[in-house]
């Protein structure tokens, strides 16, 4: 008997929360399709590095799905609770006609149960579906062949998703036998002609408030814009970070009263149709609910960050690898030796000859100028916190003949430089402007005690293999300058033939063998960086980013999006009273839609509104972070990323809007 009424419920109720259920659906699908990339992967040929960098990828999917599964956990208990307050009437009934707490709570276990089994099942169905779309998408990602590729189930995502999700409504039905059994019949009956009133909302109090919120916000903003917010070493200070979000609900706090107030004070706007009635409405609302709305707000921002990081980022590495790659391979000693790296290879069994017949061996030197005397007063692009990192480092130095064979093996013209000529070089993207700007400002350079003209012009280019920019700024001067200089790092580039895969792979191989065995080698703290090894590193670490991206921004705005619809529906049951009363006084539908059309688009935007100016100044630290990787302005990722958040939150607003008309005009 209880699980045939807990169906009838079910079916009933599906029109009113549809947006709970697809919600749910949506919530289940991501899950599985994130969580199946393994079984993705498995299905992609793919190089023994990018095997590597795939496996990382699905284990950190899998670290990040237990943060997923606390948010939409959070969903699911927060829509539960407003279904619980919305039926609390109906539940009053079946206590006055004698059936017990027991069974009212067996009864929203079967409901829950029947939920939670079709939007599992459901989701899994589309999950299943849209995954063999990833499993197309992740192999373009990953450039790799698809010629094997077969349909793919994931049991292990399955079986995963269903525990995961089975927790939460184990969790949920928890809850409900504990919410019900501390209810009693008079606050069930009587519910829904109970207020709930913000207490002190009062212009003076609203009013201070207000300032306090934007003064939080400037001075959060504010640390953006003077790079306060990340120090040197990459930390991050919270101070700012806790403004922002003290300043986010004190800003929703202070909307409820003295926003509304001050519309309520313009008597031509407030008494025009029902926009008296509209805003009591969005002003009770408001007040009510200005913690979760200032939660909402938080969780738009972060989909908005971290989608547009995830595909800046993407983008960023991968467009940036060829620049950073000008060589097949390239060996990097730390310790700086007299000598040269190739030498002391073969003299330990490692001989290179046999790979290539272009090979540079090339010295840094390091000169007794640091970057600070150079560039105190011409940063350009270059943030406080890099330069407080740099200051201090010596400028290093190359001899002219070492970049013209470097120059030759890359197929570019020689060049040649006067005798007290110097040439600026660096490969970092925000170097260029501050390059720029010191070769304006000044036109000669003290270096070692010699004084040097400056060549009127710079070298953005990268002068040895390595999977990210590294070279801030090196001088570039006529072999005689370098003497008696100390040696910094030792440098060895080629370009392989034959083969170049096969050829990377041994050497990178007989490399670590060497390392291995070596304790001279030890010594020298060699690095090895091959470019198609590099390359496919980006593109490993850039899925990353954009999956985690992608994952948590999409889950972040689904739940934020479900909470604001839901919240809304649970208004307009509450509220059917006063659209009853709205008929009876003869007001037509259409301005009943009108009132209903202005609260739900109100209540959606304002949280967006707030979510999107955080992202001006947020974006601005993701930009700061993907120019890190490489010279790419990620303006058109950010375009791309609200644009398609707006189309999203904008489907919810349309279900929503249309769902509480129905409410409204079916029952009213």
């Amino acid at each position: 008997m209880l699980f045939k009424l807990s169906s009838r419920n079910v079916r009933r109720s599906m029109k009113d929360y549809s947006i709970y259920f697809l919600t749910l659906v949506i919530g289940v699908c991501i899950f599985y399709i994130f969580n199946s990339l393994e079984s993705q992967t498995a299905m992609i040929e793919l190089t023994q590095s990018k095997r590597a960098q795939a496996k990382l990828l699905t284990e950190i999917m899998s670290y990040v799905s237990i943060f997923v599964s606390f948010i939409l956990g959070f969903l699911i208990m927060y829509a539960n609770n407003f279904i619980i307050k919305r039926r609390s009437k109906e539940f009053g009934i079946y206590m006055t006609l004698g059936i017990s707490r027991n069974k009212i709570s067996y009864m929203l276990f079967f409901e829950t149960l029947l939920i939670g089994i079709v939007s599992l099942v459901v989701g899994l169905f589309v999950g299943v579906l849209l995954s063999q779309g990833l499993a197309s998408v992740t192999a373009k990602m990953f450039e790799s062949d698809m010629s094997k590729y077969k349909f793919i189930f994931s049991k292990d995502a399955c079986l995963k998703t269903a525990l995961y999700f089975s927790i939460m409504f184990i969790v949920v039905i928890l809850l409900n036998f504990a919410i019900v059994s501390r209810y009693k019949l008079i606050n069930l009956i009587n519910n829904e002609k109970r207020s709930e009133k913000l207490k002190g909302s009062n212009l003076t109090i609203s009013a201070v408030l207000f300032v306090l919120s934007i003064i939080c916000l400037f001075t959060a903003y504010k640390s953006t814009l003077g790079e306060q917010l990340i120090y040197s070493d990459g930390g991050i200070n919270c101070t700012y970070i806790a403004l922002g979000i003290l300043g986010t609900l004190l800003f929703f706090r202070a909307l409820a009263g003295f926003l509304i107030i001050v519309i309520q004070n313009s008597k031509n706007y407030y008494l025009r149709n029902l926009n008296t009635f509209t805003l009591r409405q969005l002003n009770s609302k408001i007040n009510t609910h200005y913690v979760s709305m200032s939660v909402i707000c938080i969780m738009l921002f972060i989909a908005v960050g971290m989608t547009s990081a995830g595909l800046g980022t993407k983008k960023s590495l991968k467009e940036s690898i060829q620049f950073k790659t000008p060589f097949d391979v390239s060996f990097e000693a730390r310790k700086g030796v007299n000598g040269n790296l190739s030498e002391l290879l073969k003299q330990n069994g490692f001989d290179l000859n046999q790979y290539s017949k272009e090979l540079v061996d090339y010295n840094l030197y390091i000169g007794d100028i640091t970057f600070g005397e150079m560039f105190k007063n011409s940063l350009g692009e270059i943030s406080k916190q890099q330069f407080d990192f740099i200051k201090d480092r010596n400028v290093e130095v190359l001899k002219l003949s070492d970049y013209n064979k470097l120059n030759k093996i890359k197929g570019k013209d020689t060049i040649v430089l006067k005798d007290n000529e110097v040439l600026l070089l660096s490969d970092v993207g925000p170097m260029k402007e501050a390059i720029k700007e010191y070769l304006s400002k000044y036109k000669t350079l003290n270096l070692n005690n010699k004084e040097f003209n400056l060549k009127k012009y710079s070298e953005y280019e990268a002068i040895y293999t390595s999977p990210q920019s590294m070279n801030m700024l090196t001088l570039i001067v006529n072999d005689k300058h370098t003497e008696g200089l100390k040696v910094s790092k030792n440098y060895l580039s080629l370009n392989l033939t034959g083969d170049e895969a096969v050829a990377e792979e041994k050497i990178l191989q007989q490399f670590d063998d060497l390392q291995s065995d070596s304790e001279t080698i030890q010594g020298l703290d060699i690095y090895t960086y091959g470019k198609i090894d590099s390359y496919d590193s980006s593109i490993g670490t850039a899925n990353m980013f954009l999956y985690i991206g992608i994952y948590v921004g999409m889950v972040f705005l689904i739940a934020g999006a479900a909470v604001l619809a839901l919240s809304q529906l649970s208004g307009a049951n509450e509220s059917l009273s006063r659209y009853k009363i709205l008929r009876k006084l003869g007001v037509s539908s259409n301005m009943i839609n009108k009132s209903i059309f202005i609260q739900v688009l109100m209540y959606f935007c304002l949280p967006i509104i707030l979510a999107l100016v955080h992202s001006i100044f947020g974006i601005k630290v993701a930009n700061d972070f993907v120019k890190i990787f490489g010279d790419i302005n990620p303006v058109k990722n950010n375009i791309l990323t609200i644009g398609s958040i707006l189309v999203i939150y904008g489907i919810y607003f349309v279900i929503t809007y249309n769902s509480y008309k129905r409410i409204v005009n079916s029952q009213s």
